[in-house]
């Protein structure tokens, strides 16, 4: 019942920094992944192993098939999981963390001889089985987040902790990798060309994801008994009753409207994910010790984000404060971009070029870790208006359909990336004296106009977004009256 709910959320409060610092450190395994991802993973095959661009973006496509499969599958198994000891969403968090670290591994270990079909082979194997493990963790882990609280603030301040630990992680893993790791020598002038130093870097990265989930997923599992129980006369899965649920999922203008934001988003995250990397060694010509600083803007950015998300979501609502967050960081994400196709932009080298660089990058990302706080926020109050509407809540699967989302469009972006690198007829394996000045002009275009149109394009979509927090506090009413 919801007044049982309510008792429950208030010992959660209680004890809710904590909560919400465990929680959220178990995410960080989602930071050292996408780290990896962001700035190594596509430059090592592509760059320093040599496989094509296109060949790289459509190892991450076919991986999307199977993430079309577990990722409802882990959703709708973990909104049905009975156990006393560990609850609908833990146990799922657990056994994903020594595969998970351990497949992260071996995706940086291919054999030396492996030819172009042998690489693509070993990208495409170990990444399904890298986002399959990830699956396991993050849609019971985005779940849980939705169940420690009902109240429509609070929410926004939960998954703040854990878009906070994305972002801190993801950047603490690119410094480690530049400083530590990636170090330049007397044989690689530039540290990213050792092909030696990839799997050294990611066996750190497994162990440290197997770590943080597992703290994570014993520290919160004193609040086990605290949650909501799978319902007793739930019915059991079945195809039929599942894409009935998707159906009226995407019936309800709240869902559909967030889903496609979440889409066209991550699209334009994807593309510029992949050119990050390209970005910094071959347009801005940064050093390496450039490179390890810049990713400190996104954490900042997402301390700041942790404490203005809730800020925002309360002072304009969520959907406006979303709609604002989002314009301002497509602004402000191709603004070195934009300004250096207009010629207003400091030249490679000149002292001024990375603070003005930094500066941007740390106040857009705060304002894009805003929007992902808020809107993982969001997406719990829809599950509310479902449960209205059903009598069933099913975080896992709403919450599957982001993450779903999340990999489907950022794959989607890989694959584009990959495309448009063919397009600007980018060469591998080249030094940067060694490219072509158009293929360097190529980059600049898809940094500025490119990505900053995708991002607002995602803007029309949430526009017709209904709930605030005066419908929220409605639904409540209703649920209450209800039980």
């Amino acid at each position: 019942h919801l007044s049982i709910r309510r008792q429950r959320q208030m010992c959660i409060r209680d004890r809710s920094k904590r909560i919400k610092l465990l929680y959220g450190f178990g995410f960080s395994a989602q930071g050292i992944k996408d780290g990896l991802f962001q700035i190594f993973l596509f430059f090592y095959f592509s760059q320093v192993l040599g496989l094509g661009a296109g060949l790289t973006g459509l190892a991450t496509i076919i991986a999307l098939f199977f993430d079309a499969i577990s990722d409802p599958l882990v959703g709708v198994l973990s909104d049905r999981w009975k156990s006393k000891k560990w609850g609908r969403r833990h146990g799922f968090m657990l056994i994903s963390a020594i595969p998970l670290g351990a497949f992260i591994y071996l995706l940086f270990l291919p054999p030396s001889d492996l030819d172009q079909t042998g690489l693509f082979l070993w990208l495409t194997i170990f990444t399904i089985l890298v986002r399959v493990s990830l699956t396991l963790f993050q849609v019971p882990g985005m779940s849980l987040g939705a169940e420690l609280s009902v109240d429509y603030n609070e929410r926004t301040s939960i998954t703040s902790y854990r878009v906070m630990f994305v972002a801190l992680m993801s950047t603490l893993i690119i410094i480690i990798g530049f400083v530590v790791f990636f170090v330049p020598s007397e044989k690689y002038a530039r540290g990213l060309m050792n092909p030696e130093t990839y799997p050294k870097f990611a066996m750190f990265c497994g162990f440290l994801i197997i770590l943080s989930i597992i703290v994570s997923a014993l520290g919160t599992r004193k609040v086990i008994p605290l949650l909501p129980k799978a319902a007793e006369n739930q019915v059991k899965f079945n195809l039929k009753t599942f894409f009935k649920e998707v159906a009226m999922m995407f019936r309800m203008k709240s869902y559909s409207t967030i889903i496609l934001y979440t889409m066209v988003l991550y699209i334009g995250i994807g593309v510029g994910t992949v050119f990050t990397t390209y970005f910094m060694e071959y347009y801005f010509q940064f050093t390496e010790t450039q490179m390890a600083l810049l990713p400190i803007a996104s954490g900042i950015g997402g301390i700041l984000a942790l404490f203005l998300a809730s800020i925002l979501g309360e002072k304009f609502d969520k959907k406006r404060a979303v709609l604002y967050s989002t314009i301002a960081f497509s602004i402000l994400f191709s603004l070195p971009y934009n300004l250096r196709l207009l010629g207003i932009f400091p030249e490679n080298g000149e002292a001024s070029l990375i603070l003005i660089y930094f500066v941007c990058i740390l106040f857009a990302y705060m304002f894009l870790w805003i929007v992902l706080s808020i809107v993982g926020s969001m997406m719990a109050d829809v599950v509310d208006e479902f449960e209205l509407k059903t009598n069933n809540r099913n975080e896992g699967l709403f919450f599957s359909s982001m993450s779903f989302a999340y990999k489907c469009t950022v794959g989607l972006g890989y694959f584009i990336a990959g495309v448009l690198l063919e397009i600007i007829a980018f060469p591998k394996q080249v030094g940067v004296e060694d490219v072509p000045i158009k293929a360097i002009e190529g980059l600049g275009f898809i940094g500025g106009p490119v990505l900053m149109s995708t991002y607002l394009i995602a803007i029309i979509f949430l526009i017709a977004y209904p709930i605030n927090k005066k419908r929220y506090n409605e639904i409540r009413v209703a649920l209450e009256n209800k039980k």
